[in-house]
């Protein structure tokens, strides 16, 4: 199989959705640098060496030695430099995985994520969490019978655990919350309906609230208006089509994306790219 320029995250994917939890070690690349990339999964970073800085759904991240980062599915993710020494673990939960969480109290905390998605642990904090990373790998590959509900038992302490050592740390953020949570609940619209509107009025209405109280809030939060932030959310959908899915058509690739027809998708990605969608798939 090849994997030149391949993140790790797209080499082990089969991997990943049979197991539904994977840990991958000794990561020292982030993403195609200059191109978002789009993860279905969450996860779960700890770095040991080195830093990435880098963009979370647009708005800039920074990851250093000893920080742990928790990164949900969908979000849109750009590397923009790391350093060469960059050393990293990887705890990958399938998104079907993550789903049969929801009952457990694992991972709920995605407010506490939304614009600082890492930060940093003690000494005494990495030591455990590097344990309990080593042991969820050790499940992860066994093959009992037992093995799934292990492994739910394990991602539930593994989560109550890191929220725990972020609110040691660093307490939490409360003047923020109100607008975190707007954010968090637009975002998680623009994902389940981005291909039936992209319009600020439709999620406006969904969050029960005016386009321009709306709009106002999400300028605030991000430094961005919701058109913008809803506009690059598709386009960054549109390229990962374009660069990854060579057997579709752009009329294919425009009736994914909700587009009524290829013109109408060509001049709305042109007009967030300076491109046309064949110039982009002609440069990859």
């Amino acid at each position: 199989m090849e994997t030149e320029g391949k993140h790790p995250l797209d080499v082990q994917n089969q991997l990943i959705e049979e197991r539904g939890v994977v840990v991958i070690d000794d990561v020292t690349a982030m993403p195609t640098y200059s191109e978002p990339y789009v993860s279905p999964h969450l996860v779960v970073g700890l770095n040991k060496r080195g830093y990435v800085k880098a963009e979370y759904d647009m708005q800039p991240v920074e990851f250093w030695p000893q920080e742990i980062s928790v990164l949900y599915p969908n979000h849109i993710v750009l590397a923009n430099e790391s350093s060469p020494d960059y050393l990293a673990t990887l705890v990958v939960v399938s998104g079907e995985f993550l789903q049969r969480l929801k009952h457990r109290s694992s991972f709920r905390n995605h407010l506490e994520y939304l614009h600082r998605p890492a930060f940093r642990l003690t000494d005494e904090q990495y030591a455990t969490v590097l344990e309990m990373i080593r042991l969820m790998d050790k499940v992860s590959r066994m093959e009992v019978a037992g093995r799934t509900n292990m492994l739910e038992s394990l991602l539930d302490v593994f989560s109550q655990l890191v929220d725990e050592y972020r609110f040691e740390n660093e307490g939490k953020p409360s003047e923020q919350l109100t607008n975190d949570l707007l954010l968090s609940r637009f975002f998680d619209e623009v994902v389940a309906h981005y291909r039936e509107s992209r319009e600020v009025k439709f999620y406006a209405d969904l969050l029960h609230l005016s386009p321009k109280y709306f709009s106002s809030i999400i300028r605030r939060s991000t430094g961005m208006g919701a058109g913008e932030w809803i506009a690059n959310y598709v386009i960054v959908q549109a390229k990962l089509l374009l660069n990854t899915r060579m057997d579709l058509s752009i009329q294919q690739i425009a009736s994914e994306l909700g587009f009524p027809d290829s013109s109408t998708f060509s001049r709305y990605f042109k007009k967030g790219t300076g491109v046309s969608p064949i110039e982009c798939r002609r440069s990859r």
